[in-house]
């Protein structure tokens, strides 16, 4: 599996997390969108600085 590869799915896996974890803290849907969208924009980059 490439790099990008990895990249990709993890960034997928995170946003699920991330907006899991927001709709059962509460958080409203734009809100939850946001840091599902900018959680797995990290990680996607975390992997390929790595």
């Amino acid at each position: 599996m490439s790099r990008n590869q990895v990249a990709a799915v993890t960034g997928v896996i995170v946003r699920a997390l991330a907006k899991r974890w927001a709709d059962a803290n509460g958080l409203s849907t734009e809100q939850g969108l946001l840091l599902a969208w900018a959680a797995g924009a990290l990680a996607s980059v975390a992997i390929m600085r790595v």
